[in-house]
């Protein structure tokens, strides 16, 4: 049984340890949950400015904004590779508030080979149930060993980076090889996760980049997907992006073979938790955010996935029906939409409403 020591000021001599049920491991264990959490939000919230740490549900998108960099830099760059093998996620609630989450993972044996899933933990008051078109995520193992091998990374980021692969890009379903992929934007060019509808979740198979890639077509509408919180889903008539320009960039780096990085960068030696928090406000503040910054879910849909507009940049309101309807006005959009949007939802009966182009 799998059984690691903590890695935490505030809890040295503490054993994390796995859970066995059956044929399912929960690693952490579900009893250490709470215990674990408070000791890295501990570590977390007491190195941040005073203006930071107080961000609640009454704060501005300034200040959300902040509070947001702060975790992604806590969780994704000083406990990226951490030795007890736990995964921090920074995640926000529903009043748009990050908050730290300590991340489980659920293997289950089946005959097929070892499947997992993951579990979020926020507290008692904050357990988000993560999904794409109200549907639960299910990675099988061949998923996480190519994404180890094929994608760099540093020594034991490989589950972390999986997961924000998925929840820090825009996600379009496109034909690759036999069937339909996620395709998603990662360190400057493209992963694709094939997938298939299995007893009503997604079952991702393996992980592709653009070298395993032979054949990847263009669809329009383009199959446009949310990752969100809970099993409700409705199609958003109103984005912040508009899914076709996201094909073409998508289509280019496929074009183009643009390859994954060589390497990830080490931390900066002697880099501390506690400066790095007090930089954030300042290096916000060099990209233009500050009073006025709008903070919202992508597509206003609640999920891990946020956008944030500087106050000299409006918050992007695109009609991706009427934009085609605009660029091709003798096509039945309405029609070619209405069943894009029944099989984003359903996965069922596409009656190929998406053209290759």
């Amino acid at each position: 049984m799998k059984h690691e020591l903590f890695q935490s000021i505030y809890r040295p001599d503490f054993e994390v340890v796995e859970e066995r049920q059956g044929r399912l491991r929960c690693y952490p264990h579900t009893e250490q949950l709470p215990r674990l959490h408070r000791a890295l939000n501990l570590e977390f919230r007491n190195a941040l400015p005073d203006h930071m740490a107080r961000t609640d549900k009454r704060g501005n998108g300034f200040q959300k904004n902040l509070l947001k960099h702060a975790g992604q830099a806590f969780c994704n760059i000083f406990n990226a590779t951490r030795t007890d093998g736990l995964h921090l996620q920074a995640l926000p609630d529903a009043d748009l508030v990050t908050r730290l989450v300590v991340v489980q993972q659920i293997t289950e044996e089946t005959r097929r080979g070892a499947l997992h899933r993951f579990k979020y933990f926020g507290g008692v008051d904050f357990q988000p149930d993560i999904r794409i078109s109200g549907k639960p995520l299910v990675f099988t193992d061949h998923v996480l060993e190519r994404f180890s091998t094929r994608v760099p990374k540093r020594l034991g980021e490989n589950l972390g980076m999986l997961l924000l692969s998925f929840f820090n890009s825009p996600i379009i379903a496109l034909p690759v090889g036999p069937g339909l992929a996620f395709i998603l934007l990662y360190q400057g060019t493209i992963l694709a996760f094939p997938f298939e509808l299995e007893q009503d979740e997604l079952l991702f198979k393996t992980c592709l980049t653009i070298q395993e890639m032979n054949n990847l077509e263009r669809q329009v509408p383009p199959l446009a997907f949310n990752v969100h919180y809970g099993p409700a889903y409705a199609v958003p008539r109103i984005r912040h992006w508009f899914p076709a320009m996201w094909v073409e960039d998508f289509y280019t780096k496929w074009e183009r073979k643009v390859p994954m990085p060589s390497a990830m960068p080490d931390l900066v030696a002697g880099m501390r938790w506690h400066r790095v928090a007090h930089l954030i406000k300042d290096l916000e503040v060099m990209k233009g955010h500050g009073p006025g910054t709008t903070f919202s879910f992508l597509d206003h849909i609640p999920g891990p996935y946020t956008m944030e507009f500087p106050p000299a940049r409006p918050e992007q309101q695109v009609d991706e029906r009427q934009m085609h309807k605009n660029i091709l006005p003798e096509n039945d959009w309405d029609l070619a939409f209405d069943h894009r949007d029944h099989f984003v939802v359903n996965f069922t009966n596409l009656n190929s409403p998406a053209k290759s182009v």
